[in-house]
């Protein structure tokens, strides 16, 4: 009974422990003399992005003159359906090389089912951020892409999350 007992404890600490934790964007590709594909996310307002895996393409550095950062946050989240699904989001940061200063980025969940891509696309608008570990993304102020597709509710990300370098 006493081991049921600690058991039962041991599930409510950790539970206790993941309210309130915050989403972990780990990085997966840091390229200098690179640039963000501005052609690809042009085109998350039509349905051709859906085409080839162009979203995933749309997250992969081309050759240019600053750092680009690639982050992944993977979590469990609720899909349209009721249900439980596990969501990644992705999250494109273009820096100065010399200061690491984000000049711009975008951020979009693929698991995103409902079409265009562009009603969950957003971008930065805090441009004088130092990209550090451990930054909290609420400080790059994303704010949904303007579009015809634009919803009302959901206007900025809110979410609670850190961006890891490291």
């Amino acid at each position: 009974m006493k081991g049921i007992s600690l058991i039962i404890i041991a599930i409510v600490i950790s539970s206790i422990n993941l309210i309130g934790q915050s989403k972990i964007y780990e990085l997966k590709i840091q390229k200098d003399s690179a640039d963000i594909n501005y052609g690809l996310f042009n085109l998350f307002g039509d349905f051709e992005i859906y085409e080839n895996d162009q979203i995933k393409w749309a997250f992969k550095p081309i050759e240019g003159d600053f750092s680009v950062y690639v982050f992944v946050a993977t979590f469990t989240g609720d899909s349209y359906d009721g249900t439980k699904k596990i969501f990644n989001d992705y999250l494109i940061l273009k820096t100065e090389i010399d200061s690491n200063r984000i000049i711009d980025g975008y951020q979009y969940t693929l698991e995103w089912a409902e079409p265009p891509a562009i009603s969950d696309l957003y971008r930065i608008t805090n441009k004088n951020t130092e990209l550090i570990d451990n930054l909290e993304i609420e400080e790059l102020e994303m704010k949904l892409v303007r579009s015809d597709y634009i919803i009302d509710w959901k206007q900025e990300l809110n979410e609670k999350a850190l961006i890891q370098i490291q």
